[in-house]
């Protein structure tokens, strides 16, 4: 596995390098330098270290993750990007329930429609109709789909680099490679659900539009480009929606490659900087077009090109 493929996830190529981030998640721990991390971070009282460690710790450490991860959204119990990352441990390590941090979740974050996910998933996998369409409507009326990717990689990086066995770009690295097989859950529920069939009842479209909003508003490009997806089936090709759609994922496919150049020329060192605008900036997209910016790129694609 090669770094520059992490460095190319965090520029928001997700849907590319999932499938790595994850083998960096399940080889994490088995590191001896990453497992002396680990011990020094669960040795530590404040919830950056202790949910890091609970990261770090992912795969065949489910058990003990929990535990770290419920002492850190304890210590900090109005974070909401600690609780959501619990959460997502909780999923991935039954019999945990996650309903009750969900619930939280939506009580401390209630713009955001991530709290109603796994109520969908559920409701899918059950084929119980009206619970789906309930947590659909949910998701419909946020204002955001956030998965506090950006919080999430600024703090836990800051945590190990605290530690001094990782240099900023190792910590950066790690903490990604964690995190983008944790906090980014399955959206295939979310899809089907403004697929096919079920597009042909008006009421459906109707919150499938809402959703693409949300979504649309995301703070990860995986959010935004699944917004873009579904807008683009819900609303009428050439429309002001659609065509807005097409051009943000025009967009995500023009500073992805852009990215990809100059993490290719520059090395390592782009996740360094890269975080510096993660730390100003809550969605990911707004990150990678300041850091643009500021390389002396432009964040926007010419004017006369078109996405396909």
């Amino acid at each position: 596995m090669g770094r520059m493929l992490l460095v190319r996830f965090v520029m928001g190529a997700v849907v590319l390098f999932a499938g790595v981030a994850h083998a960096q998640e399940e080889s994490a721990y088995s590191d001896p330098r990453m497992r002396r991390v680990v011990a020094t971070l669960e040795k530590r009282s404040d919830a950056d270290s202790l949910a890091a460690a609970g990261a770090l710790r992912l795969g065949p450490n489910q058990e003990k993750s929990l535990v770290l991860m419920a002492k850190a959204s304890a210590l900090a119990p109005d974070r909401a990007d600690l609780l959501w990352l619990h959460l997502q441990v909780c999923r991935a390590a039954p019999p945990c329930d996650p309903q009750p941090l969900e619930q939280r979740l939506r009580v401390l974050d209630p713009p955001n429609g991530a709290g109603w996910l796994g109520a969908l998933a559920r409701a899918s996998t059950a084929q119980d109709d009206q619970a789906r369409d309930a947590a659909l409507l949910a998701i419909s009326r946020a204002e955001r789909m956030d998965l506090y990717w950006s919080v999430l990689v600024k703090h836990l990086a800051g945590a190990l680099t605290s530690a001094k066995a990782l240099n900023p770009s190792e910590a950066g690295v790690a903490v990604i490679g964690v995190l983008s097989a944790r906090v980014i859950p399955p959206f295939v529920t979310v899809s089907k659900a403004c697929n096919g069939e079920r597009l042909e009842h008006p009421d459906v479209v109707e919150v499938c539009r809402g959703v693409a909003q949300a979504f649309q508003h995301g703070d990860t490009y995986i959010t935004e480009m699944l917004g873009t997806n579904i807008a683009k089936r819900v609303w009428p090709a050439g429309s002001a929606q659609w065509q807005a759609a097409d051009q943000a994922r025009h967009v995500y496919e023009y500073r992805s490659r852009l990215i990809s150049q100059l993490g290719a020329t520059q090395g390592p060192g782009v996740v360094v900087t890269l975080l510096t605008f993660y730390e100003r900036n809550r969605r990911e997209q707004d990150a990678q077009g300041a850091f643009l910016t500021a390389s002396g790129k432009s964040p926007d694609p010419p004017a006369a090109a078109s996405a396909e």
